[in-house]
C-alpha cells in the first residue's frame, strides 16, 4: 500500500468525522478549563483549613479545644493530616494548557495522572471520614467539593477518550503508518539498490574464478607438471591395488604380535617389529621393502605355521594368508612396486628442476587465489542472501501496515456511509 492510499483514508475520516473531532478537542479543552478550577479550589481551600487546624495542634491550641472532647480532637489530627497531604499532592499536579490540542497519547498520560491523584486522595478521604466528627463536616466540604469535581471531569473525560478521541486516535495511528510506509518503501528501494551492488561484485567474483580456473589448467595440462601429476596419480591406483592384497591382514598381524609379546608363545623378534610395522601401514613397509621381499614372505610364512594352533585363526583366513603368499613369491606384487618406485624416482628429479618449481609454486600461488575466491564466493552469497531475506521481510511489513491502515479506517465504518 502507498502513502497515497494512507492518505486518503485519513481524508476521508477527517471529511466524515469532522464534527466529532472538533467536539473531542473542545470537550478536552473545556474539562481542562474546568479542572484548573477546581484545582485552584482546592489548593485554596487546603490552605485555608491548613491554617485554621494547624495553630489548634499547637500545645497552647491543644488547650484550648480540651474541653470540646475527643472526638474532636481526633477530627482536627485527622483533617489537619490530610490537607496537609492533599495540598502536597496539588502542589506538583500540572494540568496541560487548555489552548493546546493533545494528541492521545497526551491525553491518555494525562488521564493517567489524574487517575493517580484522584484515587490516593480517595484513599486518604476514606480514612479520615471513618474519624471525623460532625464539626468538620462543613468545612471538609469546601475541599471535597472541589475534588468531586475533579473526579467527575475525569469520567467524562474517560468518555471523551473512548468516543471522539477514538477518532482522533485513528487518525494519528494513520500518520504514523503513512511515515512508517513512506520509511519502508525507501528502505526497500536502499536494500535493492545494495542488492543489485552486491550481485554485480559476485559476478566479477565469479568470473575472476573462471579467469584463475582458466590459468590453472594450462599450469597443470603443461607437461612439467601433467606429467608427475599422472604419475603420481598412477602411483595412488598401484598403492590401492597392493592395499587389496596387504590391508586384510592388518588384525592377524596385530594379534601376532600382541600375543608374542603376552607370551602365549614363543617368536622372533625381527618378526614381531614386521608384525607392528604391517599392521600400522602395510602398503607403505610393503615398498619399503627390498625386491625379494623378505619380511613380508617370512611372516606370512610363520603366520601359517603358527595360525592355526596359536593364533586359533580360522579356515579361510589360513588358505587367504596361502594364497597371498604364493602370490607374492611369484612376484605379482613386485611390478608395481618397481613401476612405483622408478615413478617415486623420476618425480622426485623432475621435481628438483627450476621449471617445476617455478610452475608449481605458480600453480600454488593460483590455488590458493582461488580458494581465496571460492571463501569470497561463499560469504557474498550469503550477503546476497540476507539482503534478499531482508527485502522480503520489509514487503512483508509494508502489507501489514497497509492492512492495518485498512483495519483502521475500517474500525470506523466511514466506508459505508
Amino acid at each position: 500500500m502507498s502513502e497515497d492510499e494512507i492518505k486518503g483514508y485519513i481524508e476521508i475520516i477527517r471529511t466524515h468525522e469532522k464534527k466529532k473531532i472538533k467536539e473531542g478537542y473542545e470537550k478536552c479543552r473545556k474539562l481542562r478549563q474546568s479542572m484548573i478550577k477546581s484545582a485552584e479550589k482546592v489548593k485554596e481551600s487546603s490552605v485555608k483549613l491548613i491554617e485554621e487546624t494547624d495553630p489548634q495542634l499547637t500545645e497552647e491550641g491543644v488547650k484550648k479545644i480540651t474541653k470540646k472532647g475527643k472526638i474532636y480532637f481526633r477530627s482536627l489530627k485527622e483533617i489537619n493530616r490530610l490537607v496537609h497531604y492533599i495540598s502536597q499532592q496539588f502542589s506538583e499536579f500540572q494540568i496541560p494548557n487548555p489552548s493546546q490540542k493533545l494528541t492521545s497519547t497526551e491525553l491518555n498520560q494525562f488521564i493517567r495522572v489524574v487517575s493517580r491523584v484522584v484515587n490516593e486522595v480517595s484513599r486518604e478521604r476514606s480514612i479520615t471520614d471513618k474519624v471525623m466528627g460532625l464539626d468538620f463536616m462543613l468545612k471538609k466540604r469546601s475541599v471535597y467539593g472541589p475534588l468531586n469535581k475533579i473526579g467527575s471531569d475525569l469520567s467524562t473525560l474517560r468518555d471523551i477518550q473512548k468516543e471522539e478521541y477514538r477518532i482522533i486516535k485513528i487518525l494519528e495511528d494513520l500518520e504514523n503508518l503513512v511515515i512508517d510506509v513512506r520509511d519502508t518503501l525507501n528502505k526497500i528501494t536502499e536494500t535493492e539498490s545494495d542488492l543489485e551492488q552486491l550481485q554485480n561484485e559476485f559476478e566479477g567474483i565469479v568470473s575472476n574464478k573462471t579467469d584463475i580456473e582458466g590459468e590453472l589448467n594450462l599450469i597443470v595440462e603443461d607437461p612439467i607438471i601433467k606429467e608427475p601429476r599422472q604419475r603420481g596419480i598412477r602411483m595412488t591406483e598401484m598403492e590401492i591395488e597392493m592395499g587389496k592384497h596387504l590391508n586384510s591382514f592388518k588384525k592377524i598381524f596385530k594379534k601376532y604380535a600382541r600375543e608374542i609379546q603376552r607370551g602365549s608363545f614363543s617368536g622372533d623378534f625381527g618378526l614381531v617389529s614386521a608384525a607392528l610395522a604391517y599392521e600400522e601401514n602395510p602398503v607403505h613397509h610393503f615398498l619399503k621393502e627390498s625386491d625379494n621381499n623378505p619380511e613380508i614372505i617370512a611372516l606370512l610364512e610363520e603366520l601359517l605355521k603358527v595360525g592355526k594352533s596359536n593364533l586359533h585363526l580360522k579356515q579361510k583366513n589360513i588358505v587367504n594368508i596361502r594364497k597371498e603368499l604364493n602370490i607374492i613369491k611369484e612376484g605379482k606384487l613386485d611390478a608395481w612396486k618397481k613401476e612405483w618406485k622408478l615413478s617415486l624416482d623420476k618425480n622426485n628429479k623432475e621435481k628438483e628442476s627450476l621449471e617445476f618449481q617455478a610452475l608449481n609454486k605458480k600453480y600454488l600461488r593460483k590455488k590458493e587465489e582461488e580458494e581465496k575466491i571460492k571463501t569470497r564466493i561463499i560469504e557474498k552469497d550469503e550477503e546476497i542472501a540476507l539482503k534478499k531475506k531482508e527485502i522480503t521481510q520489509l514487503t512483508e511489513s509494508l502489507a501489514e501496515r497497509g492492512q492495518r491502515a485498512v483495519d483502521f479506517a475500517s474500525e470506523l465504518g466511514v466506508f459505508e456511509k
